[in-house]
């Protein structure tokens, strides 16, 4: 049962009950009728009253019955069970005789005593505990992972718990394959960064070998920027080859294995099987679940908008997706271009504000960035403004600040100039400048 319904048929029983007991109070107090009675007027708005807490009283009572969460009744002072839905009581595998009277830390699912108090303790503080992913063993020893929330609240006047429980066990089973085929994924994009890597330490080997000469000094830097833009290159080739892969292969595979379910629930629906085709339908919409997800994996390591639409379009999307994810407010404005050509320096632009984006969400602490892209004669600006706290001077040119390195790094390639800057309250700023040349 959503908490907000429930919240709402409570506010209304606890207004109800304050208007009767107002009621009376003014009655008491009140000159009454002939023969010291009360007076028709407060009889019949005492009725009137009484029938509508009744009536919001029948109506939560139905949806606590119906509902297809758990909920569960505490005494907030006890932790005492004084009642528990039908849903519950399927879902754990107890009757409703035997959750009653009990404390939440003596039936089996909860039975982690030590935790299961400390929550309780830490409920009647703060008078709310959530658990996203919460393992529990039933009665009947099946394990299931729910969602729980708790709430303190008002009951005539005494303090009740009440937790939803949300049975999530298939999602978090879709979420552990997910996360398993996405290590495997990371396995072989780190096992192939891995290779690159140790060219990579090879050639500043070799360039620390040949500083005894200024010319080979310059020879050996430019092989190693000239080494790190085909690693940038190759890298982007492979995000791409193993975005098409998952796309294609494994989201070919999951949109025919969805299909086939539901060919199967049709045919188990003919047949009158009601039960299984239910068992069915989830495992399609958990199926389901899984290709958007799959979608995102794909999207996030090589967007299909930036080769389709380019850099602009692609940044434009960007910003949306990010405002949405992180609710800080997201800006772009391009002027003077409406298109940058030569696919390497789209995909370079790209993601530097991406990483830009990146470093608000995680450090900055704003509520607002701007994005702007501005071409003047044959110079490119491209710059992120967040409003946050603004980076440290001395995080700017930090070696661990890896982030901000590829920027630099990406720029350099480019032959543009990178500038990062911050003021304490006032924000942080990355303004690239880039000269636009065609592509060789």
């Amino acid at each position: 049962m959503p908490t907000r319904t429930k919240s709402h048929l409570m506010a209304e029983n606890a207004a109800l009950r304050a208007r009767l007991a107002g009621l009376e109070e003014t009655s008491a107090k009140s000159p009454r009728g002939n023969g010291g009675e009360p007076t028709e007027s407060d009889i019949a708005d005492r009725k009137r009253i009484q029938e509508a807490l009744k009536a919001s009283e029948i109506r939560y009572r139905r949806l606590f019955e119906t509902a297809k969460d758990g909920i569960l009744i505490l005494d907030a002072d006890t932790g005492e069970i004084t009642d528990a839905n039908p849903f519950l009581q399927d879902l754990l595998g107890y009757s409703h005789a035997e959750l009653l009277g009990k404390r939440l830390w003596e039936i089996g699912p909860f039975r982690d005593i030590a935790a299961s108090r400390g929550a309780f303790r830490k409920l009647q503080e703060k008078e709310y505990i959530r658990y996203d992913n919460l393992p529990l063993e039933t009665k009947g020893r099946r394990h299931r992972h729910v969602e729980f929330v708790s709430n303190v609240y008002r009951e005539n006047g005494t303090r009740v718990i009440q937790c939803n429980i949300r049975d999530i066990t298939a999602r978090h089973q879709a979420e552990v394959a997910l996360a398993d085929f996405s290590k495997e994924m990371e396995k072989r994009v780190d096992e192939r960064t891995a290779e690159l890597l140790t060219a990579n330490r090879l050639m500043k080997k070799m360039l620390d070998e040949g500083k005894r000469a200024e010319e080979r000094i310059r020879i050996s830097r430019e092989r190693l920027r000239n080494f790190s833009g085909r690693l940038q290159a190759l890298l982007e080739e492979e995000r791409a080859r193993i975005s098409r892969e998952i796309h294609d292969e494994l989201g070919q595979a999951m949109t025919a294995m969805k299909l086939d379910l539901s060919l199967l629930r049709r045919r188990l629906l003919d047949d009158g099987l009601a039960e299984k085709c239910a068992k069915v339908q989830e495992i399609e919409r958990a199926a389901t679940r899984i290709i958007r997800t799959v979608r995102k994996i794909a999207t996030d390591l090589r967007p299909g908008i930036l080769d389709e639409l380019g850099v602009v379009a692609a940044i434009k999307w960007m910003a949306r997706n990010f405002q949405s994810r992180t609710k800080i407010i997201c800006n772009v404005a391009v002027l003077g271009t409406d298109n940058i050509s030569g696919p390497a320096r789209g995909t370079a632009i790209f993601r530097i504000v991406q990483e830009a984006l990146t470093n608000v969400m995680r450090h900055a602490a704003a509520s607002q960035v701007n994005v702007i892209l501005e071409k003047r004669d044959e110079t490119l600006r491209v710059e992120v403004r967040d409003n946050g706290i603004g980076i440290k001077e001395e995080r700017v040119f930090d070696s661990k600040s890896l982030g901000l390195i590829g920027i630099r790094e990406r720029v350099l390639l480019l032959g543009g100039d990178a500038i990062i800057t911050g003021k304490q309250g006032e924000g942080t700023v990355v303004r690239v400048t880039l000269p636009m040349k065609e592509d060789g």
